[in-house]
C-alpha cells in the first residue's frame, strides 16, 4: 500500500472478491436465521444498501447486528469496514494532509494506510462493546480521535529524541543549530516540571515544524487565540527558568 488515500479503493477490490465467495453467501444465511432485520438481504450488498437506504433507526439495527455478531465473525468485522468506507476517505484525506506538513516519507512506506486500519479496527472493536444509539458516526468518532492521538504521539516522540535530534540540528560549522537548542529548553523545562508534555508539543510544532496557531486550532479544538495564549505562557515560564 501506497498512500492511505488508495487503502480504500483496496477495500473495494477486496470487497468484490468477498461477494463472489459461496461462503459468504452461507455466511449471510446464517446470520439471517438468528437476526430478523437482516432477513431480507439476500447478499452483503444488499445488507450496505439496507445501511445506507433505511431510516437512520432502522440502518443502525443493521450495524448493531452487524457488531453483535463481529465478536467472533471476521466476515461480519470484514462487513462493518466496508460499511465506513466512505467515512473513512474523510480520514485518509486528513492523515494525507497532517503527513505532508509532518512528514512527508511517511506518505510512501505504508504507515498511513496502516495507521487509518489500525484506526478503524480499534474503533470498531470498542464499538463491539459499547453500543452506541448512531453506530456508524460513532465509529467514525472514535476513529478520529484515534488518528489525532496517534499523529500527537508521533510528532511527540519526535521531540522527545534528543540525541537524534541534535545530530539532525547542527549546522556546517558543526554548531548546535536554534532547534537544538529548543531541544535542550524543551528537555529541561519538561524535567522541573515548568511546562507540560501538550507546552512541549505545542513550542515544538510552532517553533521549528513551522505550524501556524490556525493550523494548529483545529487539531487542538481550541481557537487560534488560545492556542497563542497557550504558547507565549509556555514561552513565559521557560524564559523565567533560563534566566534564573
Amino acid at each position: 500500500m501506497e498512500h492511505a488515500d488508495f487503502v480504500l479503493p483496496r477495500l473495494d477490490v477486496e470487497w468484490q472478491r468477498i461477494l463472489n465467495d459461496p461462503s459468504s453467501v452461507r455466511r449471510l444465511a446464517s446470520w439471517r436465521l438468528d437476526y430478523p432485520i437482516l432477513e431480507p438481504c439476500v447478499t452483503l450488498d444488499e445488507v450496505l444498501e439496507a445501511v445506507d437506504g433505511r431510516a437512520l433507526e432502522e440502518s443502525s439495527e443493521v450495524v448493531w447486528s452487524l457488531l453483535a455478531l463481529a465478536g467472533s465473525d471476521e466476515l461480519a468485522r470484514r462487513t462493518v469496514v466496508q460499511v465506513i468506507v466512505p467515512g473513512l476517505a474523510t480520514e485518509a484525506a486528513w492523515l494525507m494532509s497532517w503527513a505532508r506538513r509532518v512528514d512527508a516519507r511517511l506518505i510512501d512506506d505504508g504507515e498511513l494506510d496502516q495507521m487509518l486500519l489500525d484506526a478503524a479496527m480499534a474503533a470498531i472493536a470498542d464499538a463491539i462493546v459499547l453500543r452506541r444509539r448512531w453506530p456508524i458516526k460513532s465509529i467514525l468518532r472514535r476513529v478520529h480521535r484515534l488518528l489525532i492521538r496517534e499523529t500527537r504521539r508521533r510528532e511527540r516522540t519526535r521531540c522527545e529524541e534528543p540525541t537524534e535530534l541534535d545530530r539532525a540540528t547542527v549546522d556546517a560549522s558543526g554548531s548546535p543549530s536554534a532547534a537544538a537548542m529548543l531541544v535542550e529548553i524543551l528537555n529541561e523545562g519538561r524535567e522541573r516540571a515548568v511546562v507540560t508534555d501538550r507546552d512541549v508539543e505545542l513550542l515544538w510544532l510552532i517553533g521549528v515544524e513551522g505550524y501556524t496557531t490556525d493550523e494548529l486550532a483545529p487539531g487542538l479544538g481550541i481557537s487560534p487565540r488560545a492556542v497563542a495564549q497557550r504558547r507565549l505562557r509556555a514561552e513565559s515560564r521557560l524564559s523565567v527558568m533560563v534566566a534564573s
